[in-house]
């Protein structure tokens, strides 16, 4: 025997080794991570055969959930997150039965649906959905276009935790693509330490840094497989509370925003989405792998020095050339020119180092509610003196971006959730055709928990 005395401060150790020289090790390669296989969410069964009506059912109750190999304690609709996918035409019915087995109350809030006022799911004047209660949400669905769902009660708190899904309104002068994903951006990461959010479960990104990783509807970096050849229809929604996903890809091609198709086809560099927001594009798929990131970009002042991050790739199977876009039935339209007046104001303010955060001066509840007469055609200034960015959403509406920065949009814009860029004031026209008390205020559920909320009111004529 061989020996070796080693010396490590006054600590002495004796290893021993065999005289004979040992083989020397074949270096071996690490083995590749395989990414998860891409599946679309799953869709709510229709419980009513009838034509014109989507009748489901959605449990909230909590589950434990898989992400990235680790347990995390969470919310779930019907056991699944994303919650089960609403699929219907316009012109259709929706029938939403609740169940609440969570120990708190809850909602259903229809983000950017022109919803009746007490289907909307705010609670402002309403009661929510009480431990072991059920409601029966019902109305009609009038605009075709990219939607999602979530509680408008403990906001902050059960979005984070999984409450989430996305409602897909479909119009059928549209053409049907070969294959359609269903991309759900959030940020839960893979710790448990309870510490982190207080009452256990992950931890997320507070927007000033990016995820760490991005969650694509519920899994991490994984692949879609999909015939070579195809034209997918790629639906994006970001539900992160606070990230922004600035999305890109080679050869994008985005053919809607929040309210449905844009008047023409764009090919940006990428699609900026802010908390709430969403978009849809068309991917032409040919003989190439191709790989949907995010450029890092921050709450407190947009992109930022970083490497992208990797979102999930599309690999095509088979061989055949990229095919030609469809045909899509653009709207067209012309922007709406701005007035020299001003019928509503909202100003956004805050510190992020106390958490308060207001509109108009004032914190939700103890807000002014301002008042519109029913269908009156009013325009609105959103201006930004705080120091990150806030997305701007009104409850119940849609709206045109009719100027962004003091420069006119270069396009007809409506949406219902809109980013605000630090210093920075938006021009808005709104039609006030809906009539009820309207939750309006930043979607960064943290910002709207710290007090970033006021209600307007929209006068019913009767």
């Amino acid at each position: 025997m061989r020996c070796y005395a080693i010396t490590t401060l006054a600590l002495f150790l004796v290893a021993c080794t065999p005289t004979s020289d040992p083989e020397p090790e074949t270096p071996t390669e690490p083995t590749p991570a395989v990414a998860p296989v891409f599946v679309n969410p799953a869709e709510a069964e229709d419980l009513d055969p009838a034509a014109g009506i989507l009748s489901v059912r959605l449990v909230a109750e909590e589950v434990e959930l898989q992400i990235g190999g680790e347990s995390v304690s969470g919310f779930a609709y019907s056991g699944q997150v994303p919650g089960p996918t609403l699929r219907a035409t316009v012109g259709d019915t929706l029938r939403v039965e609740l169940e609440n087995r969570l120990t708190v109350g809850t909602t259903i809030h229809w983000h950017g649906v022109d919803a009746p006022y007490a289907m909307d799911g705010a609670t402002w004047q309403l009661d929510p959905v009480g431990p072991g209660e059920t409601f029966v949400y019902e109305f009609i669905l009038g605009e075709a276009g990219t939607f999602w769902y979530h509680p408008h009660f403990d906001t902050e708190r059960q979005v984070d935790r999984g409450l989430y899904g996305m409602l897909i309104v479909e119009d059928p002068s549209e053409p049907e693509a070969d294959a359609e994903l269903v991309l759900v951006f959030d940020d839960w990461g893979e710790s448990t330490d309870p510490d982190e959010e207080g009452d256990g479960g992950a931890t997320h990104s507070h927007g000033a840094a990016p995820p760490d990783p991005w969650l694509v509807s519920g899994l991490v970096g994984p692949d879609a497989v999909v015939p070579a050849g195809s034209v997918v229809r790629l639906r994006l929604l970001n539900v992160s509370n606070a990230a922004y996903a600035d999305v890109s890809w080679p050869g994008l091609r985005q053919i809607a925003t929040d309210q449905g198709l844009l008047p023409a086809l764009e090919e940006p560099s990428s699609i900026l989405l802010a908390p709430g927001d969403r978009a849809e594009a068309e991917l032409l798929v040919g003989a190439e792998r191709v790989e949907l990131t995010s450029s890092a970009y921050s709450l407190n002042g947009g992109a930022t020095p970083g490497d992208p991050t990797l979102l999930m790739s599309v690999t095509p199977e088979g061989e055949a050339d990229a095919p030609a876009g469809l045909d899509w039935p653009w709207p067209g339209g012309t922007p709406s020119d701005d007035v020299p007046w001003t019928d509503l104001i909202y100003v956004f303010q805050g510190d992020p180092l106390t958490g308060q955060w207001l509109i108009n001066g004032e914190t939700y509840p103890d807000v002014t509610v301002r008042e519109l007469p029913l269908n009156s055609d009013v325009y609105v200034t959103v201006r930004n003196l705080s120091p990150t960015e806030h997305p701007f959403h009104i409850h119940g509406h849609s709206f045109e971006v009719v100027s962004v920065g003091g420069v006119p949009s270069p396009r007809r814009t409506v949406e219902d959730t809109v980013n605000v860029r630090i210093r920075e004031d938006l021009r808005l026209r709104l039609i006030a055709d809906n009539p009820g008390d309207w939750m309006t205020h930043c979607h960064i559920l943290p910002h709207a928990h710290g007090g970033m909320m006021t209600v307007l009111r929209v006068l019913d004529a009767r």
